[in-house]
C-alpha cells in the first residue's frame, strides 16, 4: 500500500497533475488474487487549467509499470467523456472495493452519475461479448483464465440485468447469483492459481451453464434502461475542477 501510494506521489510530481481517485481494477479487486499477482491500479487525474486551454495537443492518459506494479490513469476530462457513453471499465473503477485515494468533493457527485446513470444495455452487452470471446477461446486454448473470465462476466451480466447490487467481488457475486454455487467458485479458484483441472466434471458444468445463460439472456438485452447519464452536468463537474464556474457567457 505505501508502495502504492509512492508511487502515485511520484506521477503527480512527475505529470504535475492531481490524483483525483485511485483503485484496484483486477484480480485483487475481484478476490481471485494469488501471490504473484499484480496490482492493477487505476486512477483519474486533473491537469492545470493551462493544459486544456493549450493548442498542443495533451496527452489523457498516463501509464506507469514497475515490477507488479501496472498503473494506468485517464484524464478527468477523458473519464468524463467516457462516463457519459457509459464505459464499463470506468464503471467497475468506481465500485472497487480497493480504493488507494479518492478525493472530495469531485468524486461523490461523480459517482453518484456514473453509478446511478449508467447504461444497463451498454453493460450488458459488454458483459455478454466478454464471456462469449473467453469462453471461446477456453474451448480451444483450455486456459484456465480464460474460463474465470468468462464466468466472472457471466456473474456481472446477471447482476446488471436482475440485481440492484453493484459489485464486482466474487464472493458477493455469487451470493446473489441463482446460476452458479459457491462448490464452482471454489473450483474457479483452485484454476485461477494453477491447479490443473481441466477434466474436472463440473468444469464442463460451469462451461455449459455460461452458454445457457448467455443464450437465454440475449433477447433482453434490447429492453434494458438506455441510462441517464447528463452531459450537461458532468459539463459543470468538470468547470468546477477547472475553477472557472459562473463565468459570463458572450450573450451576456
Amino acid at each position: 500500500m505505501n508502495r502504492i501510494e509512492d508511487l502515485l506521489n511520484e506521477i503527480e510530481f512527475k505529470h504535475n497533475v492531481k490524483i483525483l481517485y485511485a483503485c484496484e481494477a483486477g484480480s485483487r479487486a475481484y478476490g481471485l488474487a494469488t501471490e504473484n499477482s499484480d496490482y492493477d491500479v487505476r486512477f483519474i487525474y486533473i491537469a492545470p487549467l493551462r493544459d486544456y486551454l493549450s493548442l498542443t495537443r495533451k496527452h489523457d492518459t498516463i501509464t506507469r509499470q514497475e515490477d507488479m506494479y501496472d498503473i494506468q490513469g485517464w484524464d478527468l476530462k477523458k473519464a468524463l467523456l467516457l462516463a457519459n457513453k457509459s464505459n464499463p471499465s470506468l464503471y467497475e473503477w468506481m465500485i472497487s472495493p480497493i480504493i488507494y485515494r479518492e478525493l472530495y468533493p469531485v468524486m461523490l457527485p461523480l459517482k453518484d452519475m456514473i453509478l446511478n446513470g449508467f447504461s444497463r444495455k451498454v453493460l450488458a452487452y459488454h458483459y455478454v461479448n466478454m464471456s462469449k470471446k473467453n469462453m471461446e477461446t477456453w474451448s480451444g486454448k483450455k486456459d484456465s483464465s480464460n474460463l474465470v473470465h468468462s464466468v466472472r462476466a457471466a456473474l456481472l451480466l446477471e447482476q446488471v440485468m436482475h440485481h440492484d447490487s453493484k459489485t464486482i467481488e466474487f464472493k458477493e457475486l455469487i451470493k446473489e447469483s441463482e446460476i452458479f454455487n459457491s462448490e464452482e467458485l471454489s473450483l474457479l479458484f483452485q484454476l485461477k492459481v494453477g491447479e490443473i483441472l481441466n477434466e474436472h466434471p463440473i468444469i464442463n458444468q460451469i462451461s455449459t451453464k455460461v452458454r445457457n445463460f448467455l443464450t437465454a439472456s440475449e433477447p433482453s438485452l434490447v429492453h434494458l434502461g438506455e441510462g441517464t447519464v447528463n452531459i450537461h452536468l458532468l459539463d459543470e463537474l468538470f468547470f468546477q475542477q477547472l475553477g472557472i464556474e459562473g463565468e459570463r457567457n458572450h450573450k451576456s
